[in-house]
């Protein structure tokens, strides 16, 4: 009796914090097709790639646009002809975007383009971008595959290895720990989590233990013990039309999946500086902002009072 009251009680709390925090959530609309994001002082970058947008195809419909507050304060920030923006990073004043065949960098202070790598007769699709450190880029191309270590100030490019619909990709320097996730075999939704050594000659790109399976997009580290990826698993299998994504919280430790339900559509997700997940919901044109606490929520237990970096599992909540 005692521990179904108990029980009862914990489910309660939850519900209430649940709640409590998604009114903290923002939704910040008119966006085009957003497909990455990226925190930048007191507001965000977004790669926009354009109304019914074509992955391949050379358009000239992207952008990016800045977000401040609940607004879109510039829907085009710099004056560039881009096609289908995907990932996006950002190494001291440069922001650096994939387009397709093409890595760009641009200077945020005067909006100019500072960079171009021109890769028509070696990429297919360019996707995800994180920095290695403040001079190293690894960049994941998903029609072909290949995961490349990118300096953009000698422009030399190295392959880290080979993974099918590669896209996703994160490094924590303090464990040297590459990942990346991926879309599976033709993008059939049984993509894996694939991780190496970045600075270790000859290692080479194996799945986690347990590695979750989906069509997977994004991947943000959300403590030393966890991460999370988006999960466009469910649009796939929904003849009439997506209802719902899914985040993926794995457990580094265990090898544990906590899976939580999100709106349709997650794509390349990120972190900003107060540690909130930003979400890119591509087919709703809208970019969710959560709150900290709210985050918090998917991998820390609310009832024991855990703090990030000690729960040994996550709270599985649907949102």
């Amino acid at each position: 009796m005692k521990r179904s009251i108990l029980l009862l009680l914990a489910g309660i709390l939850a519900t209430t914090v649940s709640l409590a925090q998604v009114t903290g959530r923002r939704t910040i609309k008119g966006l085009q097709s957003p497909e990455s994001v990226v925190a930048w002082k007191n507001g965000y970058f977004v790669s926009q790639m354009g109304y019914a947008p074509d992955p391949a195809a050379k358009d000239g419909n992207g952008a990016i646009a800045f977000v401040k507050g609940r607004k879109i304060k510039y829907p085009r920030y710099f004056n560039d002809t881009l096609h289908v923006p995907k990932g996006l990073t950002i190494i001291g004043h440069t922001l650096y975007v994939t387009d397709i065949d093409h890595l760009k960098g641009y200077d945020i202070r005067n909006r100019k383009k500072v960079f171009d790598l021109n890769l028509e007769d070696r990429a297919g699709m360019l996707n995800d971008i994180t920095p290695a450190n403040d001079s190293l880029l690894v960049m994941t191309d998903s029609f072909k595959g290949d995961v490349w270590l990118v300096n953009p100030h000698s422009v030399t490019m190295k392959r880290l290895g080979n993974i099918p619909a590669a896209n996703g990709v994160l490094y924590n320097p303090l464990t040297d720990e590459l990942y990346v996730c991926s879309m599976g075999p033709d993008m059939n939704g049984k993509g894996l989590l694939w991780h190496r050594k970045l600075n270790v000659n000859g290692d080479v790109f194996e799945p986690v233990k347990n590695s979750p399976t989906g069509l997977f997009d994004g991947i943000v580290q959300l403590d030393s013990s966890h991460l999370c990826l988006s999960d466009w698993t469910t649009e796939i299998k929904i003849k009439q039309g997506p209802k719902y994504g899914t985040l993926h919280v794995y457990d580094l430790s265990t090898g544990d999946d906590f899976p939580v339900l999100v709106k349709q559509s997650p794509a390349d997700i990120a972190l900003d500086k107060r540690k909130g997940l930003l979400i890119p919901v591509m087919l709703n044109n809208t970019l969710e902002i959560w709150s900290p606490e709210e985050t918090e929520s998917i991998y820390v237990p609310v009832i024991t009072g855990g703090k990030p970096g000690t729960a040994s599992a996550p709270v599985d909540r649907s949102h």
